[in-house]
């Protein structure tokens, strides 16, 4: 059994990390070549099953949608969630000197990445990503290459995508309290309907039963015989 040349061990040292602040904890972003465009801000992550891209990336390169197949899959995240792509797109990937067909689906969403690249493309590629070390490697017919990931990127990505999380609460958090406020709305109408009904009751209470009497004497030879007229006389 032959032994493994240089250029099939890939291989990370520590010393690469040196001049990085840490701890750290930012994802791996990197930035590739699709399609004879760099392509900024493209996620490396090992937990997705498939390379994505996303509707405003492509309407950015240019490239005609009409490329997308019509065949809609579902995406679920760790939630659970399900989140239904549009159909999948061929597009040429070129990661240093290699360059592969990759297929991608193509979500229509906000997000702060342009594309994500999942393990399809890393075990096309023979790739090997390292969190700790923020970069990627893999093996090509002559070394081992690497692609460094972009720290500054990878926080900025992740500040805008907290930002529209946070968005998102409060946005849920008023609608969930116009919802609450719209549901209790017949009932504080009934309430200040009763109210109004009871106010009309004590007013009509408070008013006369009867209104002034007038005293008229049938026989002025007799003044003690008079009768008392009025219209709520009982």
């Amino acid at each position: 059994m032959s032994a493994p040349v240089a250029n099939d061990v890939v291989s990370f040292k520590d010393r690469a990390t040196a001049d990085q602040a840490k701890p750290h904890n930012d994802l791996l972003v990197i930035e590739m070549t699709i399609q004879d465009i760099d392509v900024s801000r493209v996620l490396v992550d090992t937990g997705c099953t498939a390379n994505i891209i996303y509707k405003s990336t492509l309407e950015r390169m240019d490239i005609d949608l009409c490329a997308v197949t019509d065949r809609p899959s579902p995406i679920f995240g760790l939630s659970g969630k399900a989140t239904m792509s549009l159909g999948s797109i061929d597009l040429v990937v070129k990661a240093g000197s290699i360059t592969k067909i990759t297929e991608f689906l193509v979500i229509d969403r906000p997000t702060s990445y342009n594309a994500i690249v999942g393990t399809p493309w890393l075990n096309s590629m023979r790739a090997i990503p390292s969190i700790f070390h923020l970069c990627l490697k893999f093996p090509t017919p002559c070394v081992v290459e690497t692609i460094q990931g972009n720290r500054r990127m990878s926080q900025v990505c992740f500040a805008a995508k907290l930002k529209r999380k946070n968005l998102g609460i409060e946005t849920s958090h008023k609608k969930k309290r116009k919802l609450t406020l719209d549901e209790n709305a017949p009932e504080r109408d009934s309430e200040v309907f009763w109210q109004s009904q009871r106010a009309e009751a004590l007013e009509w209470k408070r008013e006369p039963t009867c209104e002034p009497v007038n005293s008229i004497c049938l026989d002025e030879s007799s003044p003690e015989r008079c009768v008392e007229i009025g219209a709520n006389l009982r």
